[in-house]
């Protein structure tokens, strides 16, 4: 379910509309409704179109919602891109619901929502995951959420995973309330490759074969390279976005920008964007 954890938020949307029907003729639904974890808001139509457009959604992809609520975010990545898209919702009455709500937009043939729990149900095939749901639960998916195939997109509508730094955000209008204009902010992440650990290098300046240690902090780390009889060189804030690479670092008086590729236990990548200066290592 769509929840929110910030109280004066949730107050400040409760004002006035808390008594409105969300649902429809065979379910009541109305703002902040007990669910499993905390309350229920929904997500407004502007709000999950902005998500999806952030998240870059295209032919292809496959778009989960975790805590799918009435099934927005879903049943607009299927109007607006064709795309497939699943919804995970806790609550067997906003599964029924959302299985409505895409009949009535005619997209219940690229549309799935399964009752379930999102501890529990395996999205890992999503290349597109969206949240609407509070900053602990956020975390509590972390782990698993860096464990998903590199490049997945990953957008929160206000809330976000502590210490995973956002690779963007974007600040949105959503509604006036009885308080004022309410803006909302949606986070993006790009799952990395995982690197972290010691790899084995040809084709680094002026070195036969080297080892690069990777000390990886999220879709940033830092690197040792180390070469036998000749020391070693220190460099800091390398960048991963999904399987894309890049560092910097300078040798022999020369300053060297590698950018490449992470294929499993794989880099390849050239020096400078020159093309006779190719580099390639393997994981140990």
């Amino acid at each position: 379910m769509r929840f929110l954890a910030i109280i004066a938020f949730t107050i400040s949307l409760l004002t006035g509309c808390a008594l409105h029907n969300y649902g429809d003729d065979q379910f009541q639904l109305t703002m902040a409704a007990h669910g499993k974890d905390i309350m229920w808001v929904p997500t407004k139509v502007d709000t999950a179109t902005q998500m999806l457009a952030l998240a870059q959604v295209k032919s292809g992809d496959t778009v989960y919602d975790l805590g799918s609520g009435d099934g927005v975010i879903p049943i607009q990545a299927a109007k607006r891109y064709g795309v497939r898209a699943i919804g995970i919702e806790y609550n067997p009455d906003l599964v029924a619901l959302s299985k409505r709500n895409a009949i009535r937009e005619n997209v219940q043939n690229l549309v799935t929502f399964k009752q379930g729990d999102i501890f529990v149900e395996d999205f890992s095939s999503a290349t597109v995951l969206t949240l609407f749901l509070g900053e602990s639960l956020n975390l509590k998916l972390m782990p698993t959420i860096l464990k998903m195939k590199p490049g997945t997109r990953v957008v929160s509508n206000t809330f976000r995973m502590e210490s995973w730094i956002p690779d963007q955000e974007v600040s949105v209008r959503s509604s006036e309330t009885t308080i004022g204009t309410l803006n909302e902010t949606i986070y993006l992440w790009i799952v990395p490759a995982s690197i972290d650990g010691i790899w084995e290098f040809t084709g680094l300046p002026s070195l036969d074969k080297s080892t690069i240690r990777f000390v990886q902090k999220k879709q940033f780390f830092d690197g040792t390279i180390n070469s036998l009889g000749k020391g070693s060189l220190a460099f800091e804030d390398g960048r991963i976005r999904g399987d894309a690479i890049q560092f910097d670092f300078e040798g022999n008086g020369k300053k060297y920008s590698f950018r490449g590729q992470i294929s499993g236990t794989q880099i390849r990548g050239l020096l400078n964007e020159d093309p006779k200066l190719m580099v390639a290592g393997k994981r140990l």
